[in-house]
This record gives C-alpha cells, structure tokens and sequence, in this order.
C-alpha cells in the first residue's frame, strides 16, 4: 500500500493522541484504552469497515465529537489495533 501525504498526515495524528493518551494515563493506560479498541473491532465488524475507516466515522457523532478524551482514546486504540503487540505485552506483565 502506497501512503499518501493525508494518510501520512493522519497516521502522525494518530499516533500524537496514542502518545498524549499514554502520559496521561500512565500504567492504567491499557485499561483505559481496552473498552474504545472493543468498541472500534465490534463497529468495524458491523459496519464492514477498516480500522481508520471507523475511527473517521465515529467521530462524526457530535458527542464524540464534543468529549475531546474519547477522541483521544479512539484515536490511540486505532494504533493499538494496527500495532496491538505493545498493549497486548503491558495487560499480560
């Protein structure tokens, strides 16, 4: 897959609330992110989606929208999906 400059773009931004994400929540931090990586595999499975694919479409609702953490979160599970070694190594240390 070639990666464009959005897809660049957003993939930093991404990764940028992973990063925010785990600061804020330290050693909890796979406890927290654990309900939104649920949440975005059941959406994704239903709506027949990608990972980024989902994350872009939950984020269209206005309450999400409005909960700057939730966005955060969904934002970091999005790379905890992607990349879900990191997560899956700290929930079973």
């Amino acid at each position: 897959m070639i990666m464009d400059r959005h897809m660049i773009k957003m993939a930093a931004k991404v990764y940028q609330c992973q990063d925010a994400a785990k600061k804020i929540y330290g050693k909890e931090y796979p406890e927290k992110v654990k309900f939104y990586v649920d949440y975005v595999k059941a959406f994704s499975e239903k709506e027949q989606l990608d990972t980024l694919q989902s994350i872009l479409k939950i984020c269209e609702d206005k309450e999400v929208l409005e909960n700057g953490m939730a966005v955060m979160l969904l934002m970091a599970a999005a790379v905890e999906i992607i990349e879900p070694e990191e997560i899956n190594n700290r929930l079973n240390s």
